[in-house]
């Protein structure tokens, strides 16, 4: 008997990790706190690790990861408390298990000038506020650094009171880059009065946010001026350094502050001493300006690891992160930071159907590139084509073209290479001569959209005054629907120059035209919406007149429809005296459709002495209405069959 080795194949059945969801970041508190949240289809359930700047992130009392199960995907999400400007960087989630792992980054940035979201950016206060005095020391200027998108509005707060702006008080938002604003308040004549804390309020349709700040003053003698300690809290304009010079590997970082700050650098959570192969520098090199550097002689694959460089004055404090990373068997990272071999060229093909910006970039290794216009981030569309071209090793091309191009092509375009050892920017002014662009103006509103009820005509108005050109069309719809045109006049009106009166009338309102319109008001260089909700109250209407509609066991049933906007009151009369109810005599008040109600009276247990003439009055805030009679005889007692009944339908 032969025995023949088996071999088992087992089939894994689940889901590798994707991505249902990218990361996308939420704010909260403004902007206190900041959650990263995507989600993840997988099966079994994945493994998930967070990294910033290529360093796994750590669980801590300010930074919490929470995976939770909905279905067959995972709603992933890590919250970061009391964030500071030092979160910013380069965050990558990863998720894994058996049948496979993905990966997706998001960045975290405070100070770059990036593209603003599709979605927009809820109003978060980026920096700590700052206060400086003016030289005649009359005034005070409060300054804050906001990222918002749509630019927002800003409310100022004394002590939780609202500021206007006024003689005294001058606020200003100047845009910083493509979704970042600086907020000041000027404060004139400046006394003991205005000591407190301030408030800085920003929003927009996305939220709000806000940033605090106390004013104290010294010298509050008699004859002395309120004056305010004169400095800022440090911060790091730029991205930290790192270059080989010879032997010496330098990290750098350029730092303002006033006043001069205390420098202190660490090497993983150990603070670095001067000694042996390692100098600290600290240089002055303008006002409120610093270079602080770490010179290291002669590196070791031991000297790399993560580097941060803390700075701390009487104002705050703030920190550099550098990821000093060796290459597999080399002491010393050897490259050499981005340079521009020559200016960029602007080669248009021969049909000018295309414009190729084109440079020459040196470096070691690789650099990633980036194209900007006009301070905004390009990216690759149908007719904007990003390429790069490797000549040498340390030589690259970098191009970025343009198909079919027209005059909204034209601006100031900026290519950015960087790489470990530094970055370098070549500018590229791009003229493209174009058939003058058409004159007009797309709509927009003059007055907020108003609905007007005109009792004594019947009618309502909904209008719209717009500015335009040229003259607009307008698109009514109600809940999404195409109206009836036999009782609604839709028109354009001209009032003035570009000023357009759009309207709808609506004749013989009743209840069930209440809803949403909406009206689309275009033109050849726009369009907008404006949305009205119509709500018409009316007093109720007798839509059936009662009827005894059954008589079973002595139980007689009378019953009306009533048409009313909201649920109406309703009483019973007999003869000219209101029915009592009790045990004997019920209503019910039951609503059918929308604002159509059915009313009911029953009699249990009828007797002679509750035969006679009834009717039912109808009552809302809008008025009452009276409905005819009905009779209950002896006849209908008399007639009555057990388990039997009358039933009306209504025609």
């Amino acid at each position: 008997m032969h025995v023949y080795p088996s071999t088992t194949y087992r089939q894994i059945d689940g889901l590798a990790p994707t991505y249902a969801q990218k990361p996308v970041i939420k704010q909260e508190e403004g902007g206190k706190h900041i959650k990263f949240e995507c989600r993840v289809l997988a099966d079994p359930k994945p493994v998930i690790t967070w990294y910033r700047d290529g360093v796994k992130v750590q669980e801590s009392a300010r930074c919490k990861v929470t995976v939770e199960k909905d279905e067959k995907s995972y709603f992933v999400t890590m919250a970061l408390t009391n964030v500071t400007v030092e979160d910013a960087g380069k965050y990558k989630v990863t998720a894994k298990n058996e049948l496979g792992e993905t990966a997706a980054n998001i960045s975290l940035n405070f100070d770059t000038d990036e593209k603003a979201p599709k979605d927009g950016i809820t109003p978060t206060f980026t920096e700590r506020p700052s206060i400086r005095q003016s030289e005649d020391e009359t005034k005070i200027i409060f300054s804050c650094r906001c990222v918002a998108n749509p630019a927002p509005t800003v409310v100022w707060e004394f002590k939780g009171k609202k500021l206007r702006e006024g003689a005294r008080h001058q606020m200003k938002i100047v845009p910083d880059g493509a979704c970042y604003h600086m907020v000041t308040m000027e404060v004139s004549r400046v006394s003991d009065a205005d000591e407190g804390e301030y408030r800085a309020v920003a929003s927009n349709k996305l939220g709000q946010g806000a940033a605090t700040i106390n004013l104290h003053f010294e010298g509050k003698t008699a004859s002395d001026k309120p004056k305010i300690p004169d400095g800022k809290a440090p911060r790091f304009p730029k991205k930290p350094e790192i270059r080989q010079e010879g032997e010496k590997l330098v990290m750098e970082c350029m730092l303002e502050a006033n006043p001069e700050p205390e420098v202190t650098w660490f090497k993983g959570t150990e603070m670095v001493q001067e000694q042996g192969r390692i100098s600290i520098y600290k240089k002055i090199c303008g006002k409120d300006q610093f270079v602080v550097s770490v010179i290291i002689i002669k590196p070791e694959a031991s000297d790399g690891g993560q580097w941060r460089c803390n700075a701390f004055n009487p104002f705050g404090d703030s920190n550099a992160n550098i990821a000093l990373n060796f290459e597999k068997g080399k002491a010393v990272p050897e490259g050499f930071a981005p340079t521009f071999l020559d200016k960029p060229s602007i080669i248009p093909n021969e049909t000018g159907t295309m414009i190729t910006m084109k440079v020459r970039c040196k470096a070691k290794p690789q650099p990633t590139v980036e194209w900007f216009k006009n301070g905004v981030k390009v990216e690759e569309a149908k007719r904007l084509v990003i390429k790069e071209h490797k000549v040498t090793s340390e030589m690259f091309e970098y191009s970025c073209i343009v198909k079919d191009p027209c005059g909204s092509d034209a601006g100031k375009y900026k290519c950015v290479a960087m790489n470990q050892f530094g970055e370098a920017t070549a500018n590229v002014n791009l003229n493209i001569e174009a058939d003058p662009e058409p004159k007009g103006q797309a709509p927009v509103f003059v007055e907020k959209p108003t609905i007007k009820f005109e009792e004594k005509a019947g009618r309502v108005l909904m209008e719209a005054v717009v500015r335009a050109d040229p003259q607009p069309t307008s698109r009514w719809t109600k809940d999404t629907k195409e109206l009836d045109g036999s009782r609604v006049t839709a028109t354009v009106t001209r009032e003035k120059a570009e000023c357009y009166r759009i309207r709808l009338e609506l004749r013989k309102p009743q209840p069930t035209d209440g809803g949403v319109y909406k009206c689309n008001i275009k033109n050849e260089f726009g369009e907008l919406n404006a949305n009205l909700n119509l709500n018409i109250e009316v007093a109720p209407t007798i839509k059936r007149q009662p009827k005894v509609v059954s008589v079973i066991n002595r139980k007689i049933i009378i019953e009306c429809i009533v048409i009313s906007s909201s649920k109406p009151a309703c009483n019973w009369l007999k003869e000219t005296t209101k029915v009592r109810l009790d045990s004997r005599h019920c209503l019910n008040i039951n609503e059918e459709g929308e604002g159509r109600f059915l009313v009911q009276m029953e009699v249990l247990r009828a007797e002679k002495s509750d035969c006679g003439s009834y009717k039912m009055i109808a009552k809302n805030e809008k008025g009452e209405t009276t409905s005819h009679s009905v009779l209950i005889t002896e006849s209908m007692l008399e007639e009555e069959v057990r388990h039997s009944h009358l039933l009306f339908t209504w025609g």
